[in-house]
């Protein structure tokens, strides 16, 4: 089974993620945090194999720094970088952070699960492009 954290401070994307991880044969859940400061000090109490990072979390705390830091110790541990926020930074950032994947919550062109499977698989999933936002009425 691969161990996941999900660290996100959305309580409705949390349990989200947590019965995608129930809901399959393969994933479960290694814990689940709301601030990204604590993810480092987590892995070096538990066994991870992927984590679910958003890129903000509680505090405002950094999820791009925090996988930095991950990486820096446990270079073994897949990221998938979440976020809603349609910021280009952020696909750089996560790369040069060395995240294998990243996934922007509800707009991916791909499932959650899908994005989790390809990238334990070895692969690097990242979308070609930001979202679209519209703004205003049309």
């Amino acid at each position: 089974m691969t161990r996941v954290l999900i660290v996100d401070d959305s309580v409705p994307v949390r349990t989200l993620f947590e019965s995608i991880i129930e809901g399959s044969d393969v994933y479960s859940l290694a814990g689940t945090l709301e601030n990204a400061k604590a993810a480092l000090p987590f892995c070096m109490r538990s066994p991870v194999d992927l984590i679910l990072m958003d890129v903000y979390t509680k505090d405002r705390e950094n999820g791009l720094e925090a996988a930095r830091e991950i990486k820096k110790e446990f270079p073994d541990i897949k990221i998938i970088i979440s976020t809603r926020l349609p910021e280009e930074s952020f696909l750089e950032k996560a790369k040069a952070a060395g995240c294998e994947s990243f996934w922007y919550k509800e707009v991916g062109e791909l499932g959650l699960l899908d994005v989790m499977n390809r990238t334990m698989r070895g692969e690097s999933v990242y979308p070609d492009t930001t979202p679209t936002v519209s703004v205003g009425v049309a």
